[in-house]
This record gives C-alpha cells, structure tokens and sequence, in this order.
C-alpha cells in the first residue's frame, strides 16, 4: 500500500467508528466530541487522496468545521447552563419554547454538520467526497472508502439530529438542577452563537478563493498535483446529490425514532440482535477498556516499578553511602571520653597489638 492509501484508510475507519460510537451516546458534548473525531477522519480521509482536490478538501473542511463545531460545543453549553450543569439527555427535552435562540442557531449548526444545503458543511464535505470519488476511478480502496464516506455521512445525520430533537422537541422536562427559573442563556452566552451561525451559513461560498490562496503555498507548489488544479473548482453535481439525499435520509430516519413517543428507539434498542450493536456502541466499542487494559495499566505498573527502583535501590544506595561515615563517626565518638588513663589504656592496647604483628612477621615471614 502506499502511504497515502494508509492515511486515508485511516481516516475513513476513524470517521466510521466514530459516527458509529456517536449514535448512541447520551451525553451531549460526548456527542459532538465522537463526532470531532468522526470529522477530523473526513478531513485525513480527503488528505489521503494525495490530490491538489483532496488536499484542499481536507484543509476547507477543517475550516468551515471550526464554525459550526464551535457553534454545536457553545449550543451545547448554553443548554448546560440553563440546566444547571446537567447535560445528560434523558433528563432534559422540549426546550426550544424555553431556549429560542439556543434552539435556533443550534439547528443551524446541525444542518451544516449534516451536509445540508447552502450552509457551510454541504460544500466542504461535498469537496471531501468529491475527491475520494476521483480517485476511486483508479483504485478500489477509495471505491470502498467513498461509500465508507457516505454512510458516514448517514450517520452524522442521524446522530446530529438525534441530540437536536432529545434536546429541543418532546415534552417539557427540567431537572431539578436547573431548578424553577431555567431560561434562554444570556446575551453574552447566545451573541456569540448568533455570530457562529450566520458564519455556519456563508462561509462555505468561500470555497473558491480558498482553494486559490491554499494552492499557491510552497507545500504544494510541485508539478504532479498541479496537474489535477483544472478540478479545483468544479462542481460535483452527482457527488453533491448523492450526499443531499444521504444527509435527508439521516435526518428522516432521525426525526422517525426520536420524535414524538420514542417508542420506537427504545424497542430498537431492546430488539435482538439489534441490543447487542446497541451496547457495542454505547460502550464505544470497549475502546476506553482496550485502551486502559493494553496501554494505560501496563504504563501505570511499569511507572511503579521504576518509582520502586528509583526509591528503594537508587535512593537506598545513596543513603546507604551516606550512613556508613555517620555509623563509623558514632563507633569512634564513644572512644572520645575526655579521660587520660583511657587514652593511655588505648595507647598500651594499640603498642602491643603492633607489638604482636611485628613479632609473628618476624617468625612466620
């Protein structure tokens, strides 16, 4: 494989297993954050093509992702602040007569997470598929990759505006944290989402001129990928619809299971085998365990191992030279008595012991 393939293999599988994590979670700003990484694995996705297209995929959908990612996160905070500090969505829903604004430019940031037209994340993410396309005319692994990407996209629809309408439709609940007075957030807290938003609508009209600045970078100022620049600017129709109606149907099959009763999420959850994948996910495919088990206790147990080395033969070591002057200095202090007779005694003692060995020396030697 090349190394270029590797990149974007990898960015594919995280962007997949990410979404696939994403779709399940409860809390919301674990939401968006698998949904941070299933993005980013968009973004190596695109990278990986190794193309000018690929390339300047990649880059646009970091940018315009900045927007409404932001905007999502502060959404998401704005929520936790009328809350009182709970962001778990089993335990909130309805808020959108109580948080207007929120709701509001929360939408918008769903829309363009989701890919939908004209907001900022339909023109990146169409970018971004639109070059894993291109490649997959010549090699099977973007073929695969490509349709990996879309049903990505299915799921980032879904998910999106599964914690849309948990959040802002279904009956009005508040936990008691929140107490009797939750309320639209501030001035200082929506301003800011307000700004974001309209960002989240425009900024993807902006691809043009920042392919045009990105291109003429040294990085990559090589004649192999300015070859492909006749593409830079074109417009996938195909591509772009496909991902339209891909991002429809997630949003569909979104408002068909979290909308009105719920009932049907919840049986979904419970049916067999569908409750097994249900915990595989919720449970982030045991990752934090694998993780902690293979990475994070070995690591812990060999840190010990050298704080015990470190402590008790290094340190002892050093303490041991240490103590041996003090112990010979206390042998040596108890001969330091103040009386003449008692340094006479050792005086005679130390004469016949060299008395003694001179006398054997001059026997045996």
């Amino acid at each position: 494989l090349e190394a270029r393939t590797v990149v974007a293999c990898i960015g594919g599988f995280t962007a997949l297993l990410a979404g696939l994590i994403a779709i399940t979670q409860t809390d919301l700003k674990r939401v968006l954050a698998y949904s941070t990484i299933s993005q980013l694995g968009y973004m190596f996705l695109a990278l990986g093509t190794g193309s000018v297209v690929g390339i300047v995929a990649g880059m646009f959908h970091l940018f315009t992702h900045a927007f409404f990612k932001a905007l999502l996160f502060l959404g998401a905070g704005s929520v936790m602040h009328a809350m009182g500090g709970v962001i778990d969505m089993r335990r909130f829903s309805g808020l959108r007569r109580l948080m207007p604004w929120t709701c509001g430019t929360f939408l918008i940031g769903c829309l363009a997470l989701s890919g939908v037209y004209p907001f900022a994340g339909f023109w990146s993410k169409d970018a971004v598929l639109a070059s894993v396309h291109e490649q997959a005319h010549h090699h099977h692994t973007f073929a695969i990759l490509y349709y990996a990407g879309l049903f990505t996209a299915f799921l980032t629809a879904v998910y999106t505006f599964r914690a849309f309408f948990l959040t802002f439709f279904g009956s009005e609940e508040i936990p008691a944290e929140a107490g009797h007075h939750a309320h639209e957030s501030p001035v200082a807290m929506v301003g800011p989402l307000c700004v974001l938003a309209f960002f989240a609508t425009i900024v993807g009209f902006w691809h043009h001129p920042f392919a045009d600045f990105l291109v003429r970078t040294p990085s990559l100022a090589i004649e192999p990928m300015r070859a492909s620049l006749a593409n830079l600017h074109a417009f996938h129709g195909d591509v772009a619809a496909v991902s339209t109606i891909v991002a429809f149907s997630g949003i569909a099959v979104a408002a068909f299971f979290f909308l009105g009763d719920r009932k049907e999420a919840a049986w979904l959850a419970r049916a067999w085998p569908l409750r097994y994948c249900y915990s595989l996910s919720y449970g982030k495919f045991f990752l934090d365990h694998a993780y902690m088990l293979l990475i994070v206790l070995p690591l812990w147990a060999f840190a010990k191992l050298l704080y015990f080395a470190d402590r008790f033969v290094v340190d002892g070591l050093v303490d041991f030279c240490g103590h041996i002057p003090v112990a010979v200095g206390r042998c040596l202090r108890t001969m330091q008595t103040g009386l003449v007779h008692y340094y006479a005694s050792f005086m005679v003692l130390g004469f016949l012991i060299m008395a003694g060995v001179l006398l054997l020396k001059s026997m045996f030697f």
